[in-house]
């Protein structure tokens, strides 16, 4: 278990939690915000996004050990503010936003191959979606369909490949932030359409429930959660009114979050996916504006 945190945003820096420090590493080639960002293997993969002026398609992979990013292929949507997730070796795209329109498509990139594939489109349209992945299926949630703010849940099988209804959320949710632990999958914070949230849920797949878990210290939306080591990690976003540097750290047995380290820059629209690195500890990595 465990690994680095990297947090992005053209600008990269990687957090070891064993010793609660950040450091910069290599920036991407390319700036970009509002983009999906997840590790598979020994690398970690940024999709999509937007540059200030454009959404993207385009996709870049960083080694770890080289210190490098390198270009891959290009996806064959333009997508920002998507959700992103791994499985069985693929990588997912799912949803998002192309410039013109929020999405209901996805799309998934094979690395080994280099090549992307249509896959079953969703029921709903979702901006600002988050993802995640829980006993090997894609679980799309909330986001904003460029009329109503959502509290849908809707789930793929790749086995299947047809997703389904799964029972909604407490609170509508856009660009909130989700992460499997325990087998269980939490939703924290985000937009409702009137504000920034620091309340959070939890789905338990053996119930087929949802219910609430404590609040974060701060509200966030636009922010990135990922677990490590048994336990989840709240980073940067947006409370409303100023984008965020600080971190909070949920412990499930306890039900409390606890603030650690900040990161070195304040960053909204920010991703992250952890990653095991060449070097001793465990250590996540962020990007974001």
């Amino acid at each position: 278990g465990g690994g680095s945190l990297f947090a992005i945003h053209s600008e990269v820096e990687c957090y070891n939690p064993r010793t609660d420090r950040w450091m910069p590493v290599a920036s991407m080639n390319y700036r970009r915000s509002r983009s999906g960002v997840t590790a598979l293997g020994r690398y970690l993969y940024v999709m999509g996004g937007y540059d200030g002026a454009c959404d993207l398609s385009s996709a870049e992979m960083y080694n770890p050990s080289l210190n490098k990013w390198m270009n891959i292929t290009s996806m064959g949507t333009k997508r920002s503010c998507l959700g992103i997730g791994t499985t069985s070796g693929l990588i997912y795209c799912v949803g998002g936003y192309d410039g013109a329109s929020c999405l209901s498509s996805v799309e998934r990139y094979d690395p080994l191959t280099g090549s992307w594939t249509s896959c079953p489109a969703m029921a709903t349209r979702r901006r600002y979606c988050r993802v995640a992945l829980l006993d090997n299926c894609i679980y799309a949630l909330g986001g904003f369909d460029s009329t109503n703010y959502q509290c849908t849940v809707e789930r793929l099988d790749p086995r299947v490949g047809k997703w389904m209804s799964v029972p909604p959320m407490m609170s509508r949710r856009s660009s909130c932030g989700a992460a499997i632990l325990n087998a269980m999958l939490y939703c924290i914070g985000g937009n409702d359409g009137t504000m920034c949230m620091s309340s959070a849920e939890r789905f338990n797949p053996r119930r087929n429930t949802w219910e609430p878990i404590t609040a974060m210290h701060s509200r966030r939306s636009t922010h990135e959660v990922v677990e490590i080591d048994g336990f989840l990690y709240a980073l940067g976003g947006n409370d409303g009114s100023s984008s965020l540097n600080s971190m909070e750290r949920y412990d499930a047995k306890l039900n409390k979050w606890v603030l650690v380290t900040s990161m070195l820059s304040r960053r909204w629209s920010v991703g992250a996916a952890v990653l095991a690195c060449p070097k001793p500890g465990n250590e996540l990595a962020s990007r974001g504006n």
